[in-house]
């Protein structure tokens, strides 16, 4: 089975009234008015499942209502409040130059040399953002996702090199 390229857009944040609507906070430097999506697909249990998108409205700068097909109650909707969506997003432009959420899925090392663990997912926190690692042990470990930190990126290797502040993995 060919799997499409899917990337992670945003994240179902609530439901809205009660015909199944849902609030979705898009990803950073995601644009919803961007694309024409036909389908999204939510991680339910791991496993990326389509869904028809009826509408899209804007709520406000980094959220939308959207309205998906065979989802029309409040309690079908509140079984996806929590999941991730994702799409197959096109590169609007010839640029090869990378965005921060290019990088998830990179390994992060510093630049003393030691693997931190593999980014997750970015977060934004009130306009700070931040990745979120996955650690070898298992743990979750949020560091800075400033460009300033980003000593290299290795493409091939799929691999970030970052100088981060002293002790900022032990937190």
């Amino acid at each position: 089975m060919n799997q499409p390229h899917l990337t992670e857009i945003g994240k179902i944040q609530k439901t809205h009234g009660v015909n199944g609507e849902l609030q979705v906070s898009w990803s950073t430097d995601f644009y919803p008015e961007d694309h024409n999506f036909e389908s999204v697909f939510l991680v339910i249990e791991g496993i990326p499942i389509p869904f028809f998108v009826q509408s899209i409205r804007m709520k406000g700068a980094d959220s939308s209502i959207i309205t998906l097909d065979e989802i029309g109650t409040i309690q079908q909707a509140e079984e996806l409040v929590g999941l991730k969506v994702m799409a197959e997003v096109k590169s609007s432009g010839s640029s090869d130059e990378l965005t921060l959420d290019d990088l998830v899925g990179f390994i992060v090392i510093t630049n003393r040399g030691v693997q931190l663990g593999t980014i997750e997912v970015l977060q934004d926190y009130a306009g700070n953002l931040v990745f979120e690692l996955q650690t070898a042990s298992g743990n979750e470990l949020l560091i800075p996702a400033s460009p300033e930190l980003i000593v290299e990126i290795d493409e091939d290797s799929k691999s970030i090199i970052m100088e981060l502040p002293e002790g900022i993995a032990d937190l």
